[in-house]
């Protein structure tokens, strides 16, 4: 299956990304970049304003209530907890979906890449990316 994703990688991010991508061995960087870094975007504008806004509104004696780093700690937490159900949906569509997959072999499953396959891995790499930024960003 290819890449289901509607969106491209540009050319120029492309290239920028090839050289740390041949230099580390990441073959399939480059036609997923788009996607972590999407996946990175999002996931911070979920934790800067997603998240504030919905936990006033449904917790609203709650949230207001916690000090900085409670409410730092939840915020990451609902990141968290949008990201497992995204990526835990995508990745069950693309195991249902996928026919390209359906006719590899245990070891082609573990082993292999489909484009389907490195949109997920593109999504949850930029949740990851996220979160050494939060954590390091926030570090004591």
């Amino acid at each position: 299956m290819h890449d289901p994703f509607p969106l491209v990688p540009s050319r120029a991010l492309v290239s920028l990304t090839n050289p740390v991508a041949n230099h580390f061995g990441l073959t399939t960087l480059p036609l997923h970049i788009h996607e972590l870094l999407l996946a990175t975007l999002t996931y911070t504008l979920i934790f800067t304003y997603l998240s504030p806004f919905l936990s006033r509104v449904l917790f609203p004696r709650i949230y207001p209530a916690l000090n900085k780093r409670t409410k730092l700690n939840w915020d990451v937490h609902v990141v968290s907890l949008v990201q497992s159900l995204f990526i835990n949906t995508a990745a069950l569509w693309v195991m249902w979906t996928d026919r390209e997959r359906a006719h590899m072999a245990w070891e082609e499953r573990v082993w292999g890449y489909t484009g389907a396959g490195g949109m997920i891995q593109g999504f949850a790499a930029g949740y990851f990316l996220w979160d050494m930024g939060i954590c390091v960003g926030h570090v004591d």
